[in-house]
């Protein structure tokens, strides 16, 4: 009976007393390929859609554990991972939104300059959520529906200031400073002092 593939990673499987002589050989092999799939870094430059390679009993794009997209794109573009498990970190530095999909099922968007984890069950693709959101949806949700956090647009050179009720944005005040001011003075002292001695 001959070699067989794992499912998720294409590993060799030997069938018993195949390979007299070679097993050694081969065993590297598919340990030096699953130390890619748990460490391995893949960067890729795409111009569009696209679907990550996959190859039994050679290296593979599907494989690695991180990839890193690049490239300046003109539109939002698909990326195709393979319908098996598998658990990727995934870095968009192209210049538009990827969509992480197997074809088929649940997708996921990264927008350009975000990284995620991302995770196939198969069929889906997820990111890490909390309250049924992704976590930058969750965060703006949150930070959104408390009120508390006002929006940052129109407040150029300001800062976000909180006086324990309430949370608002204002210009650096010399007041703001004061405490800074008194610590700097006494470990100008002690340093001075630390100097003399």
């Amino acid at each position: 009976m001959p070699s067989s593939w794992s499912p998720s990673l294409r590993f060799e499987l030997q069938f018993t007393g195949e390979n007299i002589n070679l097993w050694g050989e081969k065993l590297n092999a598919t340990l030096a390929r699953a130390d890619y799939a748990i460490a391995g870094w893949l960067t890729k430059a795409i111009t569009g859609d696209y679907t990550l390679k996959t190859a039994n009993a050679a290296d593979d794009e599907a494989r690695a554990a991180m990839i890193k997209f690049t490239g300046s794109l003109l539109g939002a573009a698909n990326i195709t991972l393979p319908p098996v498990s598998k658990s990727y970190f995934i870095y968009n530095a192209t210049t538009v939104a990827l969509t992480v999909t197997t074809g088929a099922g649940a997708t996921i968007t990264i927008d350009a300059g975000d990284s995620t984890l991302v995770f196939c069950d198969g069929a889906n693709v997820h990111s890490i959520s909390f309250g049924g959101l992704a976590l930058k949806e969750y965060v703006g949700a949150v930070a959104a529906s408390s009120g508390a956090v006002p929006g940052p647009v129109g407040q150029a050179n300001k800062y976000l200031f909180s006086d324990g009720a309430n949370v608002f944005w204002r210009r650096p005040a010399a007041s703001d400073l004061s405490d800074y001011q008194t610590a700097i003075l006494g470990r100008t002292a002690a340093m001075a002092i630390a100097l003399s001695a």
